[in-house]
């Protein structure tokens, strides 16, 4: 499904220059044929599944409560103030990552999840605000918005959420079916069920420093115990002298490490590497159905030759340059045919089957795809 052109008539030119990261904006009928991408039901299959990522927030008395999940059973929709929220959506459910994809007109290395929220009447999770740009679309019911800045942003002591002690709203909003708010990172909101509801939360990355810091960090003591000249530089210190204090460590020795940090710094190459192979990493706790163990390469060509071949819906693939970063790998393309056939699949992420056949007589494409689909980044097509 291709990526929106605009929203409730706003061309997205106009919502990523003057709205996005900066300032709220409610889209009425932002999906005016808005069909709900599942019914209740699924949503409590979902919550009782081991492999999704569940959580059950109750308020009773003005008290909250957090469990995690799974659930054999969720509490019955006629008793009020719970909410369970369902993550990665987009992760299981087809429906779900089709909506996503309408979100790339933003990178997708800005992508993170959509996450689902069932409520029943007065359910809702408190006031809080999130550190990334996200997107509230309401799929049944409605639900009680009230949003406006974080104040002081003192958070409530001894809550199992981080929710805003003083929380002052500025704006309010009822949305229905369709409808969608968007905020930009830091600003406090409060969504409450009127009615049994559900609402879907298209989320987006938001990388931190420290992040970046600690994964090219790991990457540098990789690269530094290659590193022979690093290896054999050994620390020196003629002419020291009868030390005193035998259990003082000596300043030279001190001074050592610092001016090896001072001197050694990581090459942009190395930086740029491991931040494609972060922003492509699968979140914990996702696997990839390895489901073509038992073919042979060339079945697995002649099948997807036949019907065509897909990312799976948790397969993450970026590039930069001439570098292709699947699921946390790195490849190296040096092959511009190769090149830019990778980059068609990363783009459209599914390849119909005339394209996929002609695709697959390049060697090279064709020893990349079925190694993914050896590893279970090819979407399900065997069955």
């Amino acid at each position: 499904m291709s990526a929106l052109t605009q929203i409730s008539g706003m061309p997205i030119e106009k919502f990523m220059t003057e709205y996005w990261h900066s300032k709220p904006f409610l889209f009425k009928k932002a999906f005016p044929k808005f069909q709900p991408i599942c019914d209740i039901d699924t949503i409590h299959e979902m919550a009782s599944d081991e492999d999704i990522e569940s959580r059950l927030i109750k308020q009773t008395e003005g008290e909250w409560n957090l469990d995690q999940g799974p659930f054999e059973d969720l509490p019955d929709l006629q008793i009020r103030q719970w909410t369970v929220l369902i993550q990665g959506l987009d992760q299981h459910l087809p429906e779900a990552h089709d909506l996503l994809n309408q979100f790339r007109f933003i990178p997708d290395a800005r992508l993170d999840d959509i996450m689902l929220s069932l409520a029943s009447d007065g359910g809702g999770v408190g006031p809080h605000y999130d550190s990334y740009d996200v997107f509230l679309l309401q799929m049944h019911g409605r639900r009680h918005w009230k949003i406006g800045p974080i104040g002081d942003g003192k958070l409530i002591e001894g809550a199992p959420l981080k929710l805003l002690e003083n929380f002052q709203h500025t704006e309010e909003f009822i949305l229905e079916p369709g409808d969608m708010l968007y905020l930009p990172p830091n600003y406090g909101h409060d969504g409450v069920a009127q009615g049994v509801c559900s609402t879907l939360s298209v989320g987006f990355r938001a990388l931190t420093k420290a992040e970046v810091l600690a994964n090219v960090l790991r990457d540098m003591a990789d690269a530094v115990e290659k590193d022979e000249a690093l290896q054999k530089s050994l620390f020196s210190d003629p002419l020291r002298g009868v030390q005193t204090d035998p259990s003082e460590i000596p300043k030279d020795l001190l001074d050592f490490g610092t001016q090896i940090f001072n001197e050694y710094k990581p090459a942009q190459d190395l930086i740029r590497r491991c931040m494609g192979q972060m922003l492509s990493e699968p979140k914990s706790g996702v696997y990839f159905p390895n489901n073509s163990d038992e073919l042979e390469s060339d079945e697995v060509v002649s099948i997807l030759s036949e019907k065509g071949l897909a990312l799976g819906m948790r397969t993450r693939m970026l590039f930069d340059g001439s570098r292709c970063f699947v699921n946390g790998d790195c490849i190296e393309l040096k092959n511009p045919e190769t090149l830019k056939l990778m980059k068609d699949l990363a783009n459209k992420r599914e390849l119909e089957p005339d394209t996929a056949n002609i695709a697959l007589q390049n060697p090279d494409f064709r020893f990349f795809i079925v190694g993914f689909a050896k590893a279970g980044w090819i979407d399900t097509i065997y069955e």
